[in-house]
């Protein structure tokens, strides 16, 4: 089944300008690629492009048209979901690579690019073979370039989100007692952030305490709080789809001077990091910037993980701000969750996140943690 958009008006005729500015980004890659089509699958990358938030869904762009292609099951959802962009053309069907070697809206064309970081090769193989004569191309960080700034009110969405896991917070150090566990307070966590609005949640939820704060990744477990614990906690909160990104590290106590004192030494690196991020900047030399106060002070080798990475409607986006990479460039416009730590195995572990939005202009906090470990 095939329906073209015709009628726009069912659409969303007013959606952020900076749309229109990636699908030129986009043509001009294909010039540079020497393809006369893209072919995008990565439903992210879908959503960013088209406001499309369903679980089924390819996009082609040509040098003149859009072509929309999802399952019945979302016939009307796209109806007042779906941007009215310029010579869209909507298709139905569940059958997507016969539909297209049957249909003629691609006849003419002979090669395609595809997202080589999205769609595994033996796939790309797979769907040559049904296509033939059509090509199909390997393109990396085909979309991805183009969505890491962020529109006015893709901004808005993040900035909720932020609002939302920064209250979250606020209510959890009321919460949080000793002799409740680690999964008692991530079932909290979730239950306050859905209750204030959030859709979901950006990545599973961290919380961790006592030598268990030592972990990076660290599962919430059913280890009860202790007195004098050390708890970190790592959530976010989704609106409209983007999310929000923090960390939070606290003590349930009184802390120590070797806790205090790291402490701050994470926070003044993570702060002189928002501060020092400029559009254009090189993400390694971005993350050394909180590299080496923390390795100055001798705990280089407990802060093993990346300063941070790019947010939106992915909770881990580029570009990626760590010492491993060269290519990771700031762009104007991005958000970024910069999370310098110290893990201290069999001990604590102590980590900041906030997440900042980076202009030629300045630097806006979009979180703010406190400046000193908080004892409750």
């Amino acid at each position: 089944m095939m329906a073209e958009n015709t009628n726009k008006t069912s659409f969303i005729e007013q959606y952020p300008k900076i749309v229109d500015r990636r699908f030129h980004q986009l043509r001009f890659n294909m010039e540079e690629n020497k393809v006369e089509a893209i072919v995008i699958s990565y439903l992210p990358n879908i959503r960013y492009l088209t406001n499309f938030s369903g679980s089924s869904a390819y996009l082609f762009v040509t040098p003149d048209e859009v072509h929309f292609i999802t399952d019945d099951r979302y016939e009307e959802q796209i109806k007042t979901e779906l941007y009215a962009l310029p010579n869209l053309h909507i298709h139905i069907t569940r059958d997507v690579w016969s539909y297209i070697s049957k249909s003629k809206f691609l006849k003419k064309i002979i090669n395609v690019g595809f997202e080589a970081d999205q769609m595994a090769y033996s796939d790309a193989v797979e769907i040559r073979n049904k296509v033939r004569p059509m090509k199909f191309k390997p393109i990396t960080n085909l979309v991805e370039r183009f969505t890491q700034p962020k529109a006015p009110e893709e901004l808005e969405h993040i900035k909720s989100a932020c609002d939302i896991a920064e209250k979250v917070y606020e209510e959890m150090l009321e919460f949080i007692k000793p002799g409740m566990t680690e999964i008692d307070i991530a079932i909290e966590i979730a239950y306050r952030t859905r209750k204030m609005g959030s859709e979901g949640y950006p990545f599973d939820i961290i919380a961790v305490s006592g030598p268990r704060s030592a972990l990076v990744h660290g599962k919430p477990s059913d280890r009860k709080i202790k007195k004098n614990d050390i708890i970190l906690l790592d959530f976010g909160a989704k609106v409209n789809g983007f999310g929000s990104d923090i960390s939070r590290t606290f003590c349930v106590g009184k802390p120590t001077k070797e806790q205090k004192t790291l402490y701050k030494l994470i926070y003044d690196a993570k702060q002189a990091a928002c501060d020092a991020a400029r559009p254009g900047m090189n993400g390694k030399l971005l993350d050394g910037v909180a590299r080496k106060m923390i390795d100055k002070a001798g705990y280089g080798a407990n802060f093993q993980h990346s300063l941070g990475h790019g947010i939106g409607l992915v909770a881990h986006e580029k570009p990626i701000i760590t010492f491993r990479m060269d290519d990771q460039i700031v762009p104007e416009d991005v958000v970024l969750a910069l999370e310098p730590g110290i893990y201290l195995p069999d001990k604590y572990g102590i980590r900041v996140e906030d997440n900042v939005y980076i202009t030629r202009n300045g630097n806006t906090m979009l979180t703010n943690a406190p400046s000193e470990l908080i004892a409750i």
